[in-house]
């Protein structure tokens, strides 16, 4: 299984999108591109056939420990703490503020691999990172819809310029920056999902994480990363609205 099927695995975006509303911006987020120039290149960008089906099946395991801590949670209340109230569709203002920092954060993305795309690619990095960004740019497109005018559709000033540098340097460098930017993005996106009570905002959020889960994963290979913990355990820590 190649590169392309780890960014994409139709699976794994059921799992979590299942009831999405299917906008324009959605429907494509996680394949801006297959065309098949494109695909053929993304298949070359994992070192190893045996090594893709390796990721893509601890990927999965990954994936659902990613939810164990709120399923355990949600098991564990007391009968007390049950309710039988459906939690509310829209956003409330508190998810608001939180999906607009997510925004912000996906827009950064977005503006880090427009610099990195500026530099001196070979064609196989260069591909997966304009797939991996026109990603992140429908996210951010997608989370506008959901907020509406209050939209900040500017990119988070912090975490671009901590990250520009690197961005900005040599192929390995723009490609072990991009594998540390996408846990980063993931362990972000995991903390906002759990503080968020609207239904709408929360299957958004859902979406993107798995997808970014799997950037990181070609990513990772990509940069020549060979220990399954160093690609599969997320030790990044989640942004924070300050910064």
């Amino acid at each position: 299984m190649g590169s392309l099927e780890l960014l994409r695995s139709p699976d794994a975006d059921k799992a979590h999108g299942q009831r999405l509303e299917r906008t324009h911006s959605l429907v494509d987020m996680d394949s801006p591109d297959t065309s098949t120039a494109h695909t053929d290149v993304l298949a070359d960008a994992a070192s190893s056939s045996g090594l893709r089906r390796r990721l893509l099946g601890a990927g999965l395991i990954g994936l659902a420990g990613s939810l164990l801590p709120g399923l355990a949670s949600r098991a564990g209340a007391s009968p007390d703490q049950a309710t039988t109230t459906a939690p509310p569709k829209r956003p409330s203002d508190s998810d608001l503020e939180l999906l607009r920092f997510a925004q912000s954060a996906e827009l950064a993305a977005k503006s880090l691999y427009d610099t990195a795309l500026a530099g001196e690619l070979g064609d196989t990095a260069k591909a997966v990172l304009t797939h991996v960004r026109n990603a992140h740019k429908a996210y951010a497109q997608t989370l506008a819809a959901e907020i509406g005018r209050t939209a900040p559709g500017a990119p988070d000033a912090a975490l671009v310029e901590a990250s520009s540098e690197a961005f900005a340097g040599s192929q390995s460098s723009v490609v072990a920056a991009a594998f540390e930017l996408e846990n980063v993005l993931v362990a972000t996106h995991t903390e906002v999902i759990g503080l968020l009570t609207g239904v709408d905002g929360a299957r958004i959020i859902g979406s993107i994480i798995p997808a970014e889960s799997r950037h990181a994963l070609v990513l990772g290979d990509l940069a020549g990363v060979t220990e399954l913990d160093d690609l599969l355990i997320n030790s990044a820590t989640a942004l924070t609205a300050e910064g």
